[in-house]
């Protein structure tokens, strides 16, 4: 009799905690309240929280992706879950992982339990700090022997837009022709409509020039997109050189050089800002015009960035 009564009830309680109603039981802290895992349903939830973080928080479906997959992580392989479970999951990877990587689970698990649940435990959540690292210098000699030892057109002639605008990668291979000026060498990104990152005004060199030119000498111009590739022959070709030169760079680091080797011609913070998609919509919106755009080129010019 003692078992068909707590089955009846472990049944009822299932019921109301996949509904996500919170029943509060006397001698148990917060943090041990069971939320039971729908491991049948997981996917068709984790899509309708990614329309819900692209359509009602207005972030990037890259972001999304992102959000997705650190979710799916902590709760695939659970029937059930606490607070508490969620505490030690982040405890150990603040003990194994970066900062930026915890605050990026942290992001992710607000979204979904908090935002898109409605469960209140992430509310006091908070993000840690990452310690100041001293950055080593990118030498441009070894910029320069790992993007000659490039294969591929495209993904070389992308790694020349990476170093030489200091864009994102995901920005440089979501460009569009439409979202270049020729003459200028201007490159206006148009690919984020979250909150979480803009882009900016940014520019590329000759060298990017001649390569985008010998680009479309071999694979023609039948489409608006700028670089088609997909993002694993992109990782297949980018292993390779590192293969190739002995050189491990990864696509971020272009980026970073970008910010190195203008400091280094002395161009002032708030123009590598502008460059990179870190300035604020109101200090673009004073460049987003065909004065301002020339007056961004001279400087970028002052640079005079070379790679090959």
């Amino acid at each position: 009799m003692a078992s068909s009564s707590s089955g009846r009830e472990n049944e009822s309680v299932l019921g109301l905690f996949q509904n996500n109603i919170v029943v509060p039981r006397a001698g148990f802290e917060p943090a041990t309240t069971p939320f039971i895992v729908d491991q049948e349903h997981l996917n068709e939830d984790l899509e309708s929280f990614r329309l819900f973080v692209v359509a009602k928080l207005n972030l990037a479906k890259l972001t999304a992706s992102q959000y997705i997959c650190k979710v799916r992580q902590f709760l695939e392989n659970r029937d059930f879950f606490t607070d508490r479970d969620v505490q030690t999951y982040i405890q150990a990877k603040k003990e194994t992982c970066v900062g930026d990587y915890v605050s990026n689970i942290i992001s992710a698990f607000k979204a979904y339990f908090r935002d898109y649940k409605s469960l209140n435990f992430m509310d006091n959540y908070r993000h840690p700090s990452t310690p100041f690292r001293m950055k080593e210098e990118i030498e441009p000699q070894k910029v320069k022997a790992f993007i000659e030892s490039i294969d591929d057109v495209t993904v070389k002639c992308a790694a020349l837009f990476l170093a030489t605008s200091g864009l994102r990668k995901n920005e440089v291979l979501s460009l569009r022709k439409s979202d270049l000026n020729r003459e200028l060498r201007c490159i206006i990104p148009n690919c984020h409509s979250g909150e979480t990152k803009h882009s900016g005004i940014s520019f590329y060199n000759k060298e990017a020039e001649t390569c985008l030119e010998e680009l479309e000498h071999l694979k023609g111009s039948e489409t608006d997109k700028l670089f088609v590739i997909g993002h694993e022959p992109f990782l297949k070709a980018w292993n390779k050189a590192r293969e190739k030169s002995g050189i491990y760079l990864k696509p971020k680091d272009l980026r970073d050089f970008f910010s190195q080797e203008m400091r280094k011609a002395l161009i002032p913070d708030r123009y590598i800002d502008v460059f990179q998609g870190r300035a604020p919509r109101s200090i673009l919106a004073k460049h987003y015009t065909p004065q301002g755009i020339k007056l961004l080129r001279e400087i970028y010019d002052k640079a005079n960035l070379k790679i090959l």
